[in-house]
Order: C-alpha cells, then sequence, then structure tokens
C-alpha cells in the first residue's frame, strides 16, 4: 500500500502500511487483518489488528507502549483486538474488534507529534476505500494525542467538544462506574453483602480508570488497599481525601480482602498469582484491566479460579463503560452515562443467571459464549442476505 501526504514532517514516502501474515503466531484467533504502519526514518512501528467486522466497523483503543520486541507488541495486539470483539458485542454495540499498538522507546510515556502524525497517516491509509477500524484512547494515549490525530484522520472515537451535553473526552470515569456497579452486584451474589462498606478491596493500578474507582470506593465506605507504579497517583487520591493503604507491586498479591481490582497492564491473573490471591482470602476477582488472564486463549485461569472457588468478572463484560461511551460520541451525555450505569452491570447479571443455570461451567466460558453468539447471529444474518 501507498501512502497520503498530510503532514508537514512527513515525505510522502516516509509511511508504509501493509498487511502482515498472523495465522502462525500462538495468539491467532481467526483475526480479519493485520497491519503494520512503519515510519523507519522516523523510528515509528504502530501495529493495528482487526479481528472482527461481523458487527460493524472494529472499535478499540490505541496503546502506546514499550515492547522488547516487534512479536510482543503484535501478540498483544492480537489478544486485545479480540477481546474487543467480545467486549463490542456483549456492550451490544454495533461495532466488532479492532485495537492498536504503538511500539514507544523504554523511557517514553508519552508519543511525540511524529508517532501521531505517523499515526494519523496510517489510519487515512487503513480506512481509505471502507472504514474498518476507529481508534480510541488507551495507555499513555489521552485526549490530546486523540485529538491531534482527528485534525487530518477522522477515525478517532472519544476527542474533546466544546459542547458539555455531549459525549466527549476520556471514557475512564464512565469505565469506573461500570466496573463498581458490577462488584457490588458480585458482593451481593457471593458473599451476600447489600454494599461494599467494610469490605477490603486490594487494587492494583490507580490510574485514570484505578483512581475514579478507588473514588467511588471510598465514599461507599469500603477500605482499599493499592499498588501503582507512580508515586504521583497517591498524591492526587490524598488530595481529593480518598484513603488508600499503599502496598508494593508484587506484595498486592498477598494482602488480605475480599476483592481483587485488576485495573494496570493485562496477564496479571497468572496460575501462581491466582493461588496468592486465593490464599490471601480473595473471594472475588473484578477490576478494569483488559485481557486480565494470563493465558486468554482457552480461560485456563478462569477455570482455575472456579475450582478454587472465586468469582471471576469477567472484564470485557464488567469494564464495557468505557467504549460504550467512545462509541456514542457525539449522543446526549447524561443519557449515555445512565445507560452505563444501569444496562453493563445488567448485562452482567444475565451472564450470573447463566452461571447459576451451569454450576459446571466457569464464569469466562460462560461470559465468552453470551458475546460470541451476538458475532455468530450477525454472520449468519449477513450470510443470508448475500444468499437470499
Amino acid at each position: 500500500m501507498t501512502n497520503k501526504q498530510n503532514n508537514n514532517d512527513l515525505g510522502p514516502d516516509d509511511v508504509n502500511v501493509t498487511k502482515i501474515s498472523v495465522d502462525t503466531h500462538p495468539q491467532y484467533m481467526d483475526h480479519e487483518t493485520v497491519y503494520k504502519v512503519h515510519a523507519p526514518k522516523h523510528n515509528v512501528t504502530a501495529l493495528i489488528g482487526v479481528h472482527s467486522t461481523a458487527l460493524g466497523p472494529s472499535l478499540g483503543g490505541i496503546r502506546y507502549a514499550f515492547y522488547k520486541s516487534e512479536h510482543e507488541a503484535l501478540g498483544d495486539v492480537l489478544r486485545l483486538s479480540q477481546a474487543m470483539t467480545w467486549k463490542n458485542a456483549a456492550a451490544a454495540l454495533d461495532h466488532g474488534g479492532g485495537k492498536g499498538v504503538v511500539m514507544a522507546p523504554e523511557d517514553s510515556r508519552t508519543p511525540d507529534k511524529t508517532t501521531l502524525n505517523v499515526l494519523a497517516h496510517g489510519l487515512n491509509i487503513i480506512n481509505e476505500n471502507d472504514i474498518i477500524y476507529y481508534g480510541a484512547e488507551d495507555m499513555n494515549m489521552g485526549e490530546a494525542a486523540l485529538d491531534y490525530i482527528a485534525e487530518t484522520a477522522p477515525w478517532i472515537k472519544g476527542v474533546t467538544s466544546s459542547d458539555p451535553n455531549v459525549v466527549s473526552g476520556t471514557p475512564s470515569p464512565l469505565t469506573a462506574i461500570g466496573v463498581f456497579e458490577c462488584m457490588k452486584i458480585a458482593a451481593q451474589f457471593k458473599l451476600g453483602k447489600n454494599s461494599l462498606k467494610d469490605l477490603r478491596i486490594s487494587m492494583q493500578g490507580l490510574g485514570a480508570v484505578g483512581g475514579a474507582l478507588a473514588e467511588l470506593l471510598h465514599k461507599e465506605g469500603a477500605i482499599v488497599i493499592g499498588c501503582d507504579v507512580a508515586d504521583f497517583v497517591f498524591d492526587d487520591l490524598g488530595a481529593k481525601s480518598v484513603g488508600v493503604e499503599r502496598s508494593g507491586l508484587d506484595e498486592i498479591y498477598d494482602v488480605r480482602a475480599d476483592i481483587f481490582a485488576p485495573n494496570a497492564i493485562g496477564g496479571t491473573l497468572s496460575d501462581e498469582n491466582i493461588q496468592r490471591l486465593h490464599k490471601a482470602g480473595i473471594k472475588i476477582v473484578c477490576g478494569a484491566a483488559n485481557n486480565q488472564q494470563e493465558d486468554q486463549i482457552g480461560g485456563v485461569q478462569s477455570r482455575l479460579m472456579h475450582e478454587l472457588g472465586m468469582l471471576y468478572c469477567p472484564d470485557y463484560i464488567v469494564n464495557a463503560g468505557g467504549v460504550i461511551w467512545v462509541a456514542m460520541v457525539g449522543k446526549d451525555k447524561k443519557t449515555v452515562t445512565e445507560d452505563i450505569r444501569s444496562n453493563v452491570p445488567k448485562r452482567f447479571e444475565e451472564v450470573l443467571k447463566l452461571y447459576e443455570q451451569s454450576p459446571d461451567k466457569d464464569l469466562g466460558t460462560i461470559a465468552l459464549d453470551y458475546a460470541k453468539k451476538r458475532v455468530q447471529n450477525a454472520k449468519e444474518n449477513t450470510s443470508s442476505r448475500k444468499t437470499g
């Protein structure tokens, strides 16, 4: 593929966009397409993964993070884009699953304008003939970065707006609301508690979403113990009078608590860490992070938690508030907020009812079947229209 020049610091041959073969990668899960966006002169490499467009153009965040290799970055985009298919399907959105990752230098947490220009080039090329991917906010890719990309590439959801009454900007607070409401339902289901008051909740990650969730838990009267790689998040919460007992990054798995909330990077629910959480008394795992299980394919950790009597709240069910928010950009803010507050926990309750009906199955498997059913129905309807 060739590129179109749309930013002053990039020449006509600076950015290449190519489809890459991924069917031999261990994280390949019937993905439709993966694109490599590469600007060698500017040392920028990004990958855009499109897992499915059965329900509509794919939608998912663009992540800016350090990866040791392109193979590692590819694994992340494959896992994340597949998870977005199930999240968007379970949230009843007319979007398939997609994701973007940008390979950042090890010491960088903020993309520069050249990197954003390369992304804008890539998105324009990818969506040149048909809209197949919309990008959104994700790790280290905030509103300012999205606003900048959107100046030349309109394939961005979640840019800011001057109208305070419409959906725009960061989805983090809405993600936190959905997780919080689902956590209350989980506490009632598993612990017989009508509120989270006085429950001990260990939190891994107190950034944009985790911090907002900690505020909600504090107001509810929960006892919050948390860890984060950044010192400033504790200062920010302290300035808001949100009390958080600090834990070490690794010690968080051994903190005595009722609920564990993973809100940072994915893959932290390994077999070993689950055993540590179980030993620490954790009865519920409910957090905002994506791809929480170490082995996303096969749901190994979900089954282990089920066997240990722990209630695992599937990430793409409980953290769907954020993607609903960005999918509804431009709509009435109050209406969408109330939809998230009520319908995210409603769908979680639907999955819990299926769980009660099939006690031999783990909740992760049941949630996946729940999401897959909508995607399969869409594929069958499309096939019927083509042959009808």
